[in-house]
């Protein structure tokens, strides 16, 4: 029998929990850039946001939660700053502007 096994997973698992640890501060950084390129969006549109809403609530309330990670960020990312306006993540935020400019 290998004894070694369980101590070669509890390594693994606490080297695991210290690469989410570190990519927090990366996650973070990156959902603001976010936020902002799609602010600019919203400017540039010429719409503005409700005064009840953020635009971090705006974003997580489009995404849901569960996307907010550091690949799904990425591509939305690169998407705005390539498309800009018509990247799909502008024009699915000003189409959830609309939605709560008609209901309210």
């Amino acid at each position: 029998m290998d004894r070694d096994f369980p101590s070669s997973t509890t390594s693994t698992s606490s080297s695991t929990a210290s690469d989410a640890e570190s990519a927090s501060p990366h996650l973070d950084q990156l959902f603001n850039n976010l936020c902002r390129e799609y602010s600019s969006c919203v400017h540039e549109a010429g719409r503005v946001l409700p005064p009840e809403w953020t635009m971090p609530e705006l974003v997580r309330t489009m995404f849901g939660d569960e996307a907010i990670q550091l690949g799904f960020l990425t591509d939305a990312y690169y998407d705005v700053m390539l498309c800009g306006i018509r990247s799909w993540g502008c024009e699915e935020l000003l189409n959830l502007l609309d939605l709560i400019h008609y209901v309210f």
